[in-house]
């Protein structure tokens, strides 16, 4: 969500363009890509690890967001460069209680953190972010925070993935992914006030990091993860600059406890947004799919839906000043991000159709 410096004074014109080869927006999947960066079909802890060389071209971050038995979502973030242009380390962490406004809190550092590159074990102040594919701990500091934290532990329950090695690519710029943990179970306890309590749900872990800002690559995407019966299920469809070919690339994983049973990217899956509608915040003024769905060419299906259930839905210029705002919307930008809590479908040939809550977030970089 905080994209918004990054946006007003990075973003690429919207003119159509033909490219074709590298400076086209691709996965890098073939052979030679996996040689080049050392690796193979299998995930390993230090994937998880620093991944960039710190510099103000490069940023990095670790993610969790967890649904709790409750109905509460918890959403934290742990961030180098912060998304991008920042220049500074941040942990971000908020929390939404069902029939009540999301609570957040975000701090920034300017000292440079501690980073290892042979696993996620990340420290930045007092907060830190553990872990080794199987199990992560996640400690956010309340009395730092003004109030918001937790002591979170983190224990993956379905395969780690990346789509292919996880780089999408246009040229020398790059953006990567890593879910290592696409399902997991979430214990602990979080604190709210000086009030702490325990807790137990469902989580998720992934990491992202690249060398240039995402609005430069990307106009916008789709992206939402659920469980429905014993799948898990993580979707994605991003959407390229026209000046970088205009295309999507979209991402569809599917697995129970003991196997990936879809991993589809790019052309091996097809993604389709549903009817569009006003988008339930009305101070957002654009219209929006009321659904997108997945399918692979073999049948297997995914729909995520949209619902009047609004984790968050934010102006991403509403706290820029007047020259980054006014310079935006002479480019024509009106970045926003929402997130929902999202009632999600899936079926796989041969088995019969289950559904589950999910999140879903649509987040428009143009």
């Amino acid at each position: 969500m905080a994209f918004a410096l990054s946006i007003a004074v990075t973003a690429c014109s919207n003119a159509p363009a033909t490219v074709s080869g590298d400076e086209r927006l691709h996965f890098q999947a073939s052979p030679a890509h996996y040689a080049a960066l050392g690796l193979t079909d299998t995930i390993v802890p230090r994937e998880d690890g620093r991944r960039t060389v710190p510099g103000p071209e490069n940023f990095e971050w670790w993610y969790l967001d967890g649904l709790l038995d409750d109905g509460t979502v918890i959403v934290v973030w742990f961030g180098d460069n912060w998304f991008y242009g920042s220049h500074k380390r941040a942990v971000n962490i908020e929390l939404t209680v069902p029939g009540q406004p999301t609570r957040r809190v975000r701090r920034t550092f300017d000292e440079p953190g501690s980073f290892s590159t042979s696993g996620a074990d990340v420290k930045i102040g007092p907060h830190t972010f553990k872990g080794d594919l199987d199990t992560y701990h996640i400690h956010v500091d309340a009395n730092e925070t003004g109030g918001l934290g937790g002591d979170l532990v983190l224990r993956r329950t379905a395969p780690s993935y990346r789509p292919a090695t996880g780089y999408m690519s246009a040229g020398k710029h790059y953006f990567a992914w890593l879910a290592a943990v696409p399902e997991g179970k979430l214990t602990g306890t979080i604190t709210v006030d000086k009030v702490t309590r325990q807790v137990t749900g469902s989580g998720y872990h992934d990491h992202n990091w690249g060398n240039v800002s995402p609005a430069a690559l990307f106009d916008g995407w789709w992206w939402g993860r659920a469980q429905t019966g014993r799948h898990t299920v993580i979707a994605s469809v991003l959407q390229a600059k026209p000046a970088l070919g205009g295309h999507r690339l979209p991402i569809l994983y599917i697995a129970d406890d003991r196997k990936i049973e879809v991993a589809a990217i790019g052309n091996d899956v097809t993604a389709v947004e549903g009817l569009a509608v006003p988008h339930p915040d009305p101070a957002h003024a654009r219209t929006i799919g009321s659904s997108v769905s997945f399918e692979t060419q073999s049948g297997s299906r995914a729909r995520f839906n949209i619902s009047d259930r609004m984790l968050t839905s934010a102006d991403l210029l509403a706290n820029q000043g007047f020259l980054k705002r006014a310079a935006a919307r002479a480019m024509g930008l009106k970045p926003w991000y929402t997130r929902f809590e999202s009632p999600v479908t899936t079926q796989l040939p041969g088995q019969p159709a289950s559904s589950g809550p999910g999140t879903l977030e649509y987040f428009e970089l143009q």
